[in-house]
């Protein structure tokens, strides 16, 4: 056996010491030249993702609800609570599939669909999955409940220091949504409970996709708001302008704004009478869509599109600069964030959403019969005799004029639906000279 010999103090830190950053690592004496750190400063750079960039699947089992919503795919971990609602299919079957590995569905389902595209960036959460010989998913799930006590921590006190010293450049330390305002503990109860119910109520609506209603409830939502003199902080473009960052808070069908070539537009009435525009002005909800300018011509957004469609009213205001944000202001957004996300949904969200998903249905019309079920099937012939395919013969059918699909049974001519089917031409044409009926009651159409 080779003598211990002790490591030279002066020596370069090896792999078993502490590196920069390491909470291990003893804090360095102040100098002259490195002054020992406020304590607002030493909270600006307390790192937010304190466990690891991968997620085991038990956690994103968790997030399962319209209000906290992740998927697994392709071992990615996305965050597509912002995406439930401008989903092509709709929100249900999103929420049928929330908190699960979905990529043998999906991929079965949308072969050769790159879904990214249909992300932004900021859904991306991490990997799935860890590395056994590191860490099991107990000890994960056992730092998480310690960051979150830790996260908590910060927050009290970093409030309590913006009290002592508010912040004098631009922002609001108020919160920033109603989410924040649920977790705020200086809330009022009767007004949390009011605000809960009504939230509810407007994700019920929109699970319904039933828009003025939720619109309506979020109006509702506004007044009880401004009556108990209860603000949600909002950004204000230094010149008076609307910065991106407020547009981006409106981007849910009942409350939609896009900007486009530097202004910005409400666009929430127009979807309401012109649905089957939902999904590409949705897309681009509370986001800026000038790179699509003009790339689709008569489409959103084109010069054609605003001549025909858009309407003096819809128009907010220019787009403007970014506000300044006070240092503690922007940490504490970002642990309201990391906090929300270690959380998640409470357990009994979770039971509830669970057993919803379980209930079985109730039985509708002749014991499911396809007569009961698809009442307009008979209209659909207007009387005429049709004739008979062979299932070969429809494998032909695969594009060009006459795209063919099997539902039921029964042979349909895509070419009538393309255009208008509201999950897009590429979900039809992957499906067309095939038997989609499996697909089609997946979705529940």
């Amino acid at each position: 056996l080779k003598p211990f010999r002790r490591r030279d103090r002066r020596s370069k830190p090896g792999p078993s010491s502490p590196a920069v950053g390491d909470s291990r690592a003893p804090p360095a004496r102040p100098s002259p030249s490195h002054p020992r750190e406020s304590p607002s400063s030493s909270m600006a750079t307390v790192p937010t993702h304190a466990i690891t960039k991968n997620v085991p699947l038990s956690e994103v089992n968790r997030h399962c609800t319209p209000s906290d919503c992740w998927f697994a795919i392709e071992n990615k971990v996305y965050n597509l609570t912002e995406f439930v609602d401008r989903h092509p299919g709709g929100p249900t079957t999103v929420l049928k599939h929330a908190g699960k590995d979905v990529t043998k569905m999906f991929l079965e389902i949308h072969k050769g669909i790159k879904y990214e595209q249909y992300l932004r960036p900021e859904a991306y959460i991490g990997d799935l999955g860890l590395d056994p010989d590191l860490m099991t998913d107990e000890f994960w799930h056992t730092l998480r409940k310690a960051r979150i006590v830790e996260v908590k921590q910060q927050i009290e006190k970093l409030q309590e220091e913006m009290k002592k010293n508010p912040p004098h450049t631009g922002g609001a330390a108020g919160a920033s949504s109603v989410a924040d305002l649920l977790a705020d503990q200086a809330v009022d109860a009767e007004l949390k409970a009011k605000l809960q119910t009504l939230e509810t109520q407007k994700r019920v609506a929109l699970d319904a996709e039933d828009y003025p209603k939720a619109q309506a409830i979020k109006a509702k939502l506004d007044e009880l708001l401004a009556e108990s003199k209860v603000t949600i902080a909002a950004p204000q473009g230094v010149s008076g302008g609307i910065p991106l960052s407020e547009v981006a808070r409106h981007n849910k069908p009942h409350d939609l704004w896009v900007a486009l070539n530097g202004v910005v537009y409400d666009l929430t009435d127009f979807l309401q009478y012109h649905p089957e525009q939902r999904n590409s002005i949705l897309a681009w909800g509370g986001r800026d869509a000038s790179p699509m300018w003009n790339k689709i011509p008569g489409r959103f957004p084109s010069t054609t599109w605003m001549e025909f469609y858009m309407r003096p009213e819809a128009r907010m205001g220019e787009v403007g600069p970014e506000p300044k944000k006070d240092t503690n202001t922007a940490l504490l957004e970002e642990l309201r964030a990391e906090l929300r996300r270690l959380e998640g949904p409470s357990d009994e969200d979770v039971q509830a959403m669970k057993a919803a998903g379980a209930a079985p249905k109730a039985a509708e019309g002749g014991a499911g019969s396809e007569e009961a079920r698809f009442p307009k099937l008979k209209g659909i012939t207007g009387g005429r005799e049709l004739p008979f395919f062979t299932r070969a013969e429809v494998a032909k059918h695969t594009a060009g004029a006459e795209p063919y699909m099997i539902l039921h049974n029964r042979v349909y001519d895509l070419k009538p639906l393309l255009g208008s089917h509201p999950g897009g031409d590429d979900i039809l044409l992957a499906r067309a000279g095939t038997d989609a009926t499996k697909e089609f009651e997946l979705f529940e159409h």
